[in-house]
């Protein structure tokens, strides 16, 4: 069964909540999950819409907020010149 054009947009907007929902709560399967589910749709809709279906996935990824590291708040360019240079 394939989507009409209504359903896919409300099954993209799923897709987005699932993405946030992974992005706090699994970052670790975030990948993997989120590949399955876009795979998914795009097996489910109309040939014509598996570009726009990718083409949101990837600009969905690209908004998500990025995480600094623990280590990245360090900011290299502040050190002092001494220790910059070991000593």
């Amino acid at each position: 069964m394939l989507f009409a054009v209504e359903e896919l947009e409300s099954e993209i907007c799923k897709l987005r909540g699932l993405l946030q929902m992974l992005h706090e709560d699994q970052p670790d399967v975030l990948e993997d999950v989120f590949e399955f589910h876009v795979g998914s749709l795009i097996s489910h809709a109309a040939d014509e819409h598996h570009g726009y279906i990718r083409r949101c996935a990837v600009q969905m990824l690209r908004e998500l907020p990025v995480a600094a590291a623990p280590a990245s708040n360090i900011g290299f360019c502040q050190l002092p010149v001494a220790l910059a240079r070991g000593g």
